[in-house]
């Protein structure tokens, strides 16, 4: 007969819920901790760019007028560079100028706004119409 001693085991100790708890109160606080700074920080964030973007207004403003000033600049100057041309024809030949009809107020140019020119799109040549190395057969 053969006898086998072994070593008595550990009896495994039970972890109590009261034991954790002081452990899960510090990672709680912690996390709120981290949970603030990231609340206070984009409140900061928020704050500076509502000042960019009021001073990105204001830069906006201030071109919408200058442009406005250089568009009516512009509109004065062409209108005194067309009125001599203007009253050189329609002189007649008792030296009597007529007088033109003044326009409506509809179609007069508002102060404010800048006319927009048209830009003109070139035709596409012949050649990129058709091309020659595609097959457009429809089945």
């Amino acid at each position: 007969m053969t006898v086998i001693y072994t070593t008595p085991s550990e009896v495994p100790r039970k972890t109590s819920r009261t034991a954790l708890l002081p452990l899960l109160i510090v990672l709680f606080l912690v996390s709120y901790a981290i949970l603030a700074m990231l609340v206070l920080e984009q409140g900061r964030t928020i704050e500076s760019q509502r000042g960019l973007l009021r001073e990105m207004l204001k830069d906006s403003t201030q071109l919408a007028a200058l442009k406005s000033k250089l568009a009516n600049a512009e509109a004065k100057r062409s209108s005194q560079d067309k009125a001599p041309a203007a009253a050189e024809q329609n002189v007649p030949e008792t030296g009597s100028p007529v007088v033109a009809p003044n326009r409506p107020e509809k179609e007069a140019k508002r102060p404010g706004k800048s006319s927009r020119s048209l830009k003109e799109i070139p035709e596409k040549p012949a050649a990129d119409l058709e091309d020659v190395r595609r097959s457009t057969r429809v089945i």
